[in-house]
């Protein structure tokens, strides 16, 4: 019976039937001993709710119990005056999201180093985020207090209205300039498609994004990391492939910062271009990631990126077909002399 409630549970929250989820989690807790799984559940179902503070007191009662998650580095102890190495081992989109607490740990460390993975490195050095940045295959210099970067939103207890959602808080220098230089007038549109084998229901067929290649006024560049980049291959006459100029993440900054929007798939992309300021249209499953919780068109980490929702699993159709209309308003205003698109509400300009 228990096993069987859990399940339920689990799968009520596969579904995005957030309300039903927490109900079947609450009575397998009460039938059974199943407590970590049942709390490690409500937390998710209430990061998708917005509601952060009870998703907190989950992890508490987890922590007290004392099967905390095996990846946890936080031992729960004040940062204040020490010296703190954050370390990032998740993905690179999770370090770029996270990464933005950096700063509120400086306010109150002694110092701050960042353990980066090797590609983002350079970035998070040439952003001033700590006193130093290293990667994983370098010495780590004498620390007193270790966390892992997506545990920092618990660390400062963070709620929807105390997210640091400061943007640039990544900083990566000049656009490029050829992009500029070649398409002076034209509104620029990078797309990213796929994303990573982690979760293959993140990813869209290209071909299904045609749609938007047929409006007028726009240039797209296709911002495509890993082989999946070929299959634009169809579409070379009117999409520019940038494959070959984004083989570093300094050269997509570059790049992103070239552009007037960026329309995505929920990937590193998505999150680099919030993090750089840059208007972002993030196409999601009908189940996502908990940090995009439910039904929002919006982001609290990210004020300049809009999102967009499958209404049932795979149905990308109507994703396309909501982009399609919401980039036809906007080259409509900017060709009527109402200038650039800021990124979240049609109409307003910058």
């Amino acid at each position: 019976m228990m096993d069987s409630l859990v399940e339920r549970a689990e799968g009520e929250l596969r579904d995005m039937r957030v309300p039903e989820a927490l109900q079947l989690f609450n009575d397998a807790e009460t039938a059974s001993s199943q407590l970590d799984a049942c709390a490690a559940g409500r937390w998710q179902c209430y990061m998708l709710l917005g509601d952060f503070e009870r998703a907190w007191c989950e992890s508490d009662l987890i922590s007290r119990r004392g099967h905390p998650d095996p990846n946890r580095f936080w031992d729960g102890r004040p940062l204040d005056c020490h010296r703190v190495l954050i370390r990032c081992l998740h993905g690179l989109g999770d370090t770029i999201q996270f990464i933005r607490y950096a700063p509120l740990v400086r306010a109150v460390a002694r110092s701050v180093i960042i353990e980066a993975q090797p590609k983002l490195k350079a970035l998070l050095s040439q952003s001033g985020l700590a006193d130093q940045v290293i990667t994983w295959s370098e010495p780590e210099p004498p620390w007193d207090r270790q966390v892992e970067v997506i545990e920092l939103p618990r660390v400062f207890r963070t709620t929807l209205d105390t997210i640091p959602a400061h943007v640039p808080y990544l900083h990566d220098g000049a656009a490029s300039t050829d992009i500029l230089s070649s398409h002076p007038a034209s509104f620029r549109v990078g797309i990213a498609w796929n994303s990573s084998t982690f979760n293959p229901a993140r990813s869209i067929a290209v071909e299904k994004m045609a749609p938007m290649f047929k409006l007028p006024g726009v240039t797209f560049f296709g911002l495509q990391a890993g082989s999946e980049h070929t299959e634009l291959s169809p579409w070379s006459s009117i999409v520019t492939d940038l494959y070959d100029r984004v083989s570093t993440i300094h050269d997509t900054a570059r790049i992103l910062k070239s552009l007037h929007l960026v329309i995505t798939v929920d990937t590193m992309t998505a999150h680099l271009a919030g993090a750089l300021a840059v208007p972002v249209w993030t196409m999601l499953p009908h189940q996502c990631d908990w940090r995009w919780m439910l039904q929002r068109t919006d982001s609290p980490w990210y004020p300049t990126m809009r999102l967009f929702r499958q209404p049932e699993p795979g149905n990308w159709s109507a994703v396309v077909d909501q982009v399609v209309q919401a980039l036809a308003s906007v080259t409509q205003s900017r060709q009527n002399g109402k200038g650039c698109y800021s990124g979240v509400t049609p109409g307003i300009v910058k």
